[in-house]
């Protein structure tokens, strides 16, 4: 196993380039079982949520490999629609392959899938939008999915659910006819999956809104695809929540700024200043520690974003402040303040709120419980007077490639050891 030691109190500073967004790039993989052929995902990072998804492409008969910094997928040998087990049970995002699976084969069988712990995370919203076209599912242990007679309709989701989303925009290609999904999630996200199955082939529209129309009965193409994803706004946050604990100055390379709003909202009150050029980050500088953020609750897209909650808490804890922080996602996302408090931080968790008064931060030894969870603890061990210790850094590979490398870069006194 695997361990960060950080000795914290230094400034951020330096050139920022932001890998392609793991939460575009894990339904990607599964969109690209639809096609008979080649994919090629550009800037695509080899974390290990994108290696446990390949390794299902794998299982199912097709084939992948990485060319630096691209993933060429090759799905035309893929023949079974049942998933692996073991595969499954460890990441959230095979779920997603359900709906690539009934556009092809017309079935799927799962198991429930795995991720991390930030509480209850059914699938239902899946299930039954899956249900409202057409297809059968029987619940056991094991999930199976039959789809072969699908209803083009229209399909009102009760939550704006990104998976469920994504998984009907996939299973929707298989029936014929004009199918209407309304409430859906507008994550940048759900963009990127309508130019993904638009560019092999598919002819749908309205992603990035509440309604997304779908025309089904597509033969996708065989021709060689490459495609590029957004970047990763989660992975932005983290870095930008890590300098403003700290102080800084960063040069972001091309990033939209439209999709990272909510974050410039946020820091409006903190002294940093924020230049853009054609739409995209350009610099950002951060002049004394962060102020309090006053009160932030999360939400669907456009609204702040679940993933980014722990590192705001982790940044608010070393802020000059009160900061109350409301999940309304998953409402039990808070388990990693127990460890925040490690750091001597003030932070107090009411039900689905957590309120947090800033002040100085000592190092500690602390556990990495789930992915944005460790990225909380780095911005805290990076705030923090004297040297920190953070195990379990496997959670935060699973979406960050080589983070304490990008953030030595910055000026970020990290190193990886083993123990």
């Amino acid at each position: 196993m695997e361990k960060f030691i950080i000795n914290g109190g230094n400034k951020l500073c330096g050139r920022f380039t932001v890998q392609s967004a793991k939460n575009s790039i894990l339904p990607l993989i599964s969109a690209s079982i639809i096609k008979s052929g080649k994919t090629r995902i550009l800037r695509c990072p080899k974390i290990n949520d994108v290696i446990v998804m390949c390794e299902i492409i794998r299982s199912l008969g097709g084939s992948y490999e990485f060319d630096g910094d691209v993933l060429l997928l090759d799905t035309e040998k893929v023949s079974s629609w049942v998933m692996p087990k073991q595969l499954t049970q460890e990441i959230r995002a095979s779920l997603f392959t359900v709906g690539a699976l009934i556009c092809r084969f017309g079935y799927a069988s799962i198991y429930m899938p795995g991720g991390c712990n930030i509480g209850e995370r059914p699938i239902d919203i899946h299930v039954d939008g899956l249900r409202a076209i057409g297809v059968n599912v029987t619940e056991n242990e094991e999930r199976i999915f039959s789809g072969n007679r699908l209803l083009a309709r229209e399909v009102t989701l009760r939550f704006p659910s990104v998976g469920a989303t994504e998984n009907l925009m996939m299973a929707s290609l298989r029936a014929k006819g004009i199918t209407v999904l309304k409430n859906c999630a507008k994550e940048p996200e759900i963009v990127d999956l309508q130019r993904y199955l638009n560019l092999i082939g598919a002819k749908i529209s309205g992603a990035g809104t509440g309604v997304i129309k779908i025309e089904g009965g597509i033969t996708p193409c065989k021709e060689d695809v490459e495609f590029l994803p957004s970047s990763d706004r989660i992975e932005l946050g983290t870095v930008l929540y890590a300098a403003a604990s700290v102080g800084g100055e960063l040069e972001i390379e091309s990033e939209e700024i439209k999709n990272s709003d909510f974050i410039s909202k946020l820091f409006k009150n903190n002294a940093c200043k924020i230049h853009n050029i054609n739409g995209n980050i350009y610099y950002i500088g951060f002049s004394r520690p962060a102020v309090g953020f006053g009160r932030v609750a999360t939400g669907p897209y456009p609204e702040f974003p679940t993933d980014l909650q722990p590192q705001l808490t982790a940044c608010a804890c070393s802020s000059v402040g009160v900061t109350a922080v409301i999940e309304r996602v998953f409402p039990n996302r808070f388990a990693y303040v127990e460890q925040l408090r490690l750091f001597g931080a003030r932070a107090d968790v009411f039900a689905n709120a957590c309120i947090i008064e800033g002040g100085r931060l000592h190092g500690a030894k602390v556990t990495a419980g789930d992915l944005r969870g460790g990225a909380s603890l780095i911005i805290g061990a990076l705030s923090a007077e004297g040297e920190s210790e953070i195990r379990n850094v496997s959670h935060v590979d699973r979406g960050y490639y080589k983070l304490e490398d990008k953030l030595s870069a910055l000026g970020a006194k990290i190193r990886r050891e083993r123990y």
